[in-house]
């Protein structure tokens, strides 16, 4: 497909999805500034991994998951670079570009993985059919019934094992979430 043509697709299909990732950016972020710099990022990183993208999945879901790693990413980023930054005992660390680029690590990370170490974590403790269940439809955006056909259960299984998952998860991410302003009703409400 021409590159021109691809742009327009993309472009085509994220546009519906914008008002969601800005209100999402907002509720990351705290700061419309900042806002709008994560969605940017976050259709940066859409737009170069857009052949990773299966057009039966869900677009939007996709599109969150790269804004939230993206934000955790540039969390981590900052805490290294201000901890770094703090230390006197290593002076001109940060003009070190070796180092800088280690300090990019979470990033690096992103690309590689998609998913935060702590939610990666979370997710390998699941039971085998509570991840493969959140693999399909949260992660690879897989509507409910392809993913009962695939796992050849019941849609109302799909539906229950994947409250449950998310429930362990919530439970399992519960303190990595409050590091980042997250908690209290709001993450009972997630």
């Amino acid at each position: 497909m021409h590159d021109a043509t691809l742009a327009r697709e993309f472009t085509g299909m994220i546009h519906p999805h914008l008002p969601r990732l800005h209100h999402l950016g907002l509720k990351l972020t705290r700061d419309s500034a900042e806002a709008e710099e994560l969605v940017q990022e976050t259709l940066t990183r859409a737009w170069t991994h857009w052949s990773r993208f299966d057009a039966s999945g869900n677009l939007g879901a996709w599109l969150a998951r790269i804004a939230f790693n993206t934000f955790i990413s540039g969390q981590r980023h900052a805490k290294v670079v201000q901890r770094t930054a703090a230390r006197p005992d290593v002076p001109g660390l940060l003009h070190d570009r070796g180092r800088m680029d280690a300090a990019a690590a979470p990033e690096t990370a992103w690309i590689q993985h998609e998913l935060s170490d702590e939610v990666q974590a979370a997710l390998d403790q699941l039971p085998l059919h509570y991840r493969r269940v959140v693999e399909l439809v949260d992660l690879r955006g897989v509507p409910y019934r392809e993913a009962a056909a695939h796992l050849e259960v019941p849609v109302g299984t799909v539906m229950s094992r994947l409250h449950r998952a998310r429930g362990l998860l919530r439970l399992q991410l519960e303190g990595f979430a409050r590091e980042f302003g997250f908690g209290g009703p709001a993450l009972a409400a997630a």
